[in-house]
């Protein structure tokens, strides 16, 4: 079964891209979808209790607009009520008030006529009918004395209930009017007389216009029998038949939804007026209701508009938030992985380099007894005098090649092994100053520039000094391999903040390419010239700096120089 590694782990994961959110711009992806995901949730309850607020508002308004149609209608049947009830009530009055004998005297009825059209505009005349339907006596601009009457609608009406209001009819006039008439029986002898007046279409007009309605409206009287009493916008003229709606049976005002055939869905209006077989009727083509919902739509939409604009930025700014904390979370977790990674790999190197120093330094031992014998025998020989100096400077290159691989082993033991560290308390610019003098000959040997920029207020600092010192003097040898002749290298010293020191060692050297830089804190991984590094000193200084309590980082361009930065504790504290 294969071996589980978090390495491969990580490279398949990278390689399939499980989420689509790894890449350039997997953050960028990230926060597009929390912002698309976000508003769509947010918008769509909005937009819901938006298009529910407009029905229902429309619908109220609608509903409004038939009651306030109804009521018009309403006050409208019962202003013409009052205007035929008020010239009836005078007409019973005038059969109480006056006999038979005395109405049917021209100048009498003259008089009572001309008293009756100034209290009540809109009467054309009046006149005496007996019981045989003859008018024997008539006030008015027509010559209509003396009509017989017995064949009308409106007097056979009146004989049975005593009083009538007709319908419109043309007549002996021949214009379209109607009449008002009150019957009064004769109390000395049997028989009967009639009271009548007659009234224009025109005042029956008034009171219908009277009405509140729109130039694409109509309203209008008809009778039982579908008739039309007054003139009409769009369904005809007085006395023709109206046959566009049923008329309804029932006795209550009544609003409600009518398809015209002509005109198509529109509202309706009927009212019965009271005394009379007729119905007023209101015809709505127009819809002034519309322009509220219309101007309530606008509003809507600019609340959508900005509630949209304004929960899109609240989320950008809280997406932006969330991936922010995502990205930095993902780099710790990264930087996590990479120093699991590499303390595995230096844990597992460690144990190597322990193996491979103990065996290698047994043969070496031996080569070293073996060469230091020879070269004693070589010294107190004189056979060998003539070849002597050649052996003894062959030896003498074995003892170098034995003290440079014993200086290798003895690294990899002390890398290998958990040192035990000292607290001292020193002042850590006198300590970099050591470290430079050790190295103050090479430096203007090579004519090297090296800047001291110490800060004079830096506090003591607890901690190995031996072992620091070793990293800064790996670190800036590293930088004398890497600058040219008149090169630069600065050492700084500063207060990080109240309980670090940041050294900072950098230099305009060759640089380090992005590629490598990641591998220089890897054992035996040198970017120097074969035979000029073991690839050691700087995985020795990062794991000395490790145990320190700091941190080690670097920075690189090729061809402008490498930087070096140290975090330290003030005081070290045992982990």
């Amino acid at each position: 079964m294969k071996k589980f590694n978090l390495s491969n782990f990580k490279e398949w994961f990278i390689s399939h891209d499980l989420f689509g959110l790894l890449g350039s711009d997997r953050y960028k992806s990230l926060k597009r979808r929390i912002v698309i995901l976000e508003v769509a949730l947010s918008i769509l309850p909005l937009l819901i209790v938006v298009t529910i607020s407009y029905f229902w508002f429309q619908q109220i308004l609608k509903d409004d607009y038939r009651n306030q149609l109804k009521w018009d209608i309403e006050n409208t049947g019962q202003s013409i009520e009052t205007f035929l009830n008020e010239r009836l009530s005078f007409l019973r009055f005038l059969t109480l008030s006056y006999k038979y004998d005395e109405l049917s005297d021209y100048k009498k009825l003259s008089n009572v006529f001309y008293a009756f059209k100034r209290e009540f505009p809109g009467i054309v005349d009046i006149g005496i009918i007996d019981d045989n339907g003859i008018q024997i006596a008539y006030a008015g601009p027509y010559k209509l004395t003396g009509v017989d009457y017995s064949n009308q609608n409106w007097f056979n009406e009146v004989v049975i209930r005593s009083s009538n209001i007709s319908d419109v009819y043309m007549g002996y006039r021949k214009i379209p009017h109607f009449s008002i008439a009150v019957k009064k029986d004769l109390p000395e002898k049997e028989g009967f007389w009639i009271i009548r007046a007659t009234i224009d279409m025109e005042t029956l007009k008034k009171y219908v216009y009277a009405l509140n309605i729109g130039e694409k409206d109509d309203s209008f009287i008809i009778n039982k029998d579908g008739i039309l009493q007054t003139d009409t916008r769009f369904h005809g003229k007085a006395l023709n038949k109206y046959i566009e709606t049923p008329i309804p049976s029932n006795e209550q005002t009544l609003v409600k939804e009518c398809d015209i055939k002509v005109h198509g869905h529109q509202i309706c209006g009927y009212s019965p007026i009271k005394n009379t077989d007729w119905f007023l009727i209101t015809v709505i083509r127009s819809t002034p209701y519309a322009r509220i919902p219309g101007i309530f739509r606008n509003e809507l939409f600019f609340i959508i508009i900005f509630s949209i604009l304004l929960n899109t930025f609240i989320t950008t700014v809280i997406a932006q938030a969330i991936v922010n904390k995502i990205k930095q979370t993902d780099m710790e977790r990264e930087e996590a992985i990479a120093s699991c990674e590499h303390a595995g790999k230096m844990a597992s190197i460690g144990r190597l380099a322990s193996g491979v120093a103990h065996e290698i330094n047994n043969p070496l031992a031996i080569i070293n007894e073996k060469a230091g014998l020879m070269k004693d025998i070589l010294e107190s020989s004189d056979d060998l005098q003539k070849n002597k100096y050649k052996f003894l400077s062959l030896l003498n290159g074995i003892f170098d090649s034995i003290t440079r691989a014993r200086t290798i082993t003895h690294r990899l033991l002390g890398f290998s092994r958990r040192m035990d560290l000292s607290h001292d308390l020193f002042d850590l610019n006198e300590a970099i100053k050591e470290v430079v003098s050790f190295i103050d000959k090479e430096i203007q040997f090579r004519n090297i520039n090296l800047v001291l920029n110490l800060s004079p207020e830096l506090p003591r600092i607890e901690t190995d000094k031996g072992q620091l010192q070793q990293v800064i003097l790996n670190i800036i040898n590293n930088a004398i391999d890497a600058v040219e002749e008149d090169g630069r290298i600065e050492v700084i010293t500063e207060m990080r903040d109240n309980n670090k020191i940041r050294i900072i060692i950098s230099d305009n050297g060759i640089g380090i390419p992005k590629d490598k830089i990641k591998h220089i804190f890897e054992p035996f991984y040198t970017t120097k010239e074969k035979g000029k590094g073991t690839g050691l000193g700087l995985s020795i200084s990062y794991g000395i700096i490790q145990k320190l309590g700091g941190n080690i980082s670097v920075e690189s361009e090729v061809g402008k120089g490498t930087t070096f930065s140290i975090d330290m504790p003030l005081k070290y504290e045992a982990i």
